[in-house]
């Protein structure tokens, strides 16, 4: 009968130290993700502050002389912006006309408003100017876009096609 108490003895003593043994192994692990989480969380943090999905230039028309006026924006984003954040900042800032970047060829980009009515219809000369300034501004930010070329059903205030930095009576920049 020791023979059996020792050997349950022994078994129990051992499970108890695997059990032991695997819940600080629990622990340590948890307390390692905890660590990561927290060091990719500051890196977050960090890359959040310097990308801000704002548009890098204002736009404004000159009532007298309905030149366009572009500032650069004192809340851009300190790292440069991706065609696509580029489109969700436009997005973001005309919720009534929902921007799609398409693709790339030589230094031109495609976009196309799938819907333009408000663009075209409603949102008049001067803000349908504005926001295409904006946006050709904002893409030609990129160094590989020179033209952005607009695609969508043309109306009374906006025309689709190609647009540069020259398509429109700048004022200053």
């Amino acid at each position: 009968m020791k023979t059996i108490e020792k050997k349950a003895f022994f078994a129990l003593w051992i499970g108890a130290v695997l059990l032991g043994s695997c819940q600080n192994n629990q622990q340590e692990s948890y307390q390692d993700n905890g660590q990561e989480t927290a060091v990719d969380t500051a890196d977050k943090q960090v890359l959040n502050e310097s990308k801000t999905l704002t548009l890098p230039y204002i736009v404004e028309i000159d009532s007298l002389s309905t030149a366009v006026e572009i500032k650069e924006n004192p809340q851009k984003s300190k790292v440069p912006l991706t065609k696509d954040e580029l489109a969700e900042a436009l997005n973001t800032k005309y919720p009534e006309i929902h921007l799609v970047v398409g693709r790339m060829s030589h230094d031109t980009l495609q976009v196309s408003i799938p819907e333009a009515t408000y663009l075209t219809q409603q949102y008049g000369t001067t803000g349908a100017t504005t926001y295409l300034a904006e946006a050709t501004y904002a893409f030609t930010e990129i160094p590989q876009i020179k033209v952005v070329n607009f695609s969508f059903k043309e109306g009374d205030h906006a025309v689709p096609g190609p647009y540069t930095r020259k398509s429109f009576n700048t004022k200053n920049l």
